[in-house]
């Protein structure tokens, strides 16, 4: 195998781009009047939107923080 540079590695348009298709990527999640979306709308999201960090959400939706 050969070792690729970094600047082709910038270059490569790989399978990155389509793991979020039809992930609402430009919305934040979180409690608050600050976000577009609500904690419980995160959980509702597909397994994959949110395994693979496609959507933003605040650590207030994991447990009791106060």
């Amino acid at each position: 195998m050969k070792k690729l540079s970094r600047l082709i590695l910038r270059n490569i348009n790989g399978d990155n781009i389509s793991i979020c298709n039809g992930c609402p990527s430009h919305i934040m999640y979180g409690p608050g009047p600050e976000y577009g979306g609500t904690c419980e709308n995160y959980f509702a999201l597909p397994d994959y939107c949110r395994s693979k960090n496609c959507v933003g959400v605040s650590i207030y939706c994991f447990g009791d923080q106060k």
